[in-house]
């Protein structure tokens, strides 16, 4: 079930980037250099601007993985979908122990320059939460959501 759940989440927000394709740009010549560097087997790449950001959103291993670059051409982190059970079995273990039999409706993986962590959006007992957990198991942040 949360496969499924995580599956038609990721083609909606497929289906969403297709729509606001208006915002895509070309990102410069260095940029694209660090892109092809990073990320060399990289498929279905399109491009927009984030604020100050060239965001690179592609699919890798078959997963959507978003990448962002500076002003500078300078690869600052990504943001990759994943499934619940792809996740490290500290983080596995955390979330199941705090949030036992909860819904697990999606799961993002960010790197950056401060390491890996995870967000996770879930349903335990009637309510939903954002978790951000660290690469080592310890939940940093829950933030209450609005069913």
């Amino acid at each position: 079930m949360k496969k499924i759940i995580v599956s038609l989440s990721f083609l909606l927000t497929t289906g969403l980037l297709n729509t606001f394709a208006a915002d895509r740009i070309e990102p410069s010549k260095q940029v694209l250099d660090e892109f092809k560097k990073e990320f060399i087997a990289a498929q279905h790449v399109s491009w927009a601007k984030q604020g100050e950001y060239d965001k690179a959103t592609f699919l890798l291993a078959g997963r959507r993985v978003i990448a962002y670059f500076n002003a500078a051409a300078q690869f600052e982190g990504c943001v990759r979908d994943i499934f619940f059970d792809q996740l490290p079995l500290t983080v596995m273990t955390a979330v199941d122990k705090r949030f036992a039999e909860a819904g697990i409706f999606d799961v993002r993986e960010i790197t950056n320059s401060e390491g890996t962590s995870y967000h996770i959006t879930l349903e335990a007992k009637n309510k939903k939460y954002r978790i951000k957990v660290g690469a080592t198991g310890n939940i940093d942040e829950v933030e209450k959501l609005k069913k």
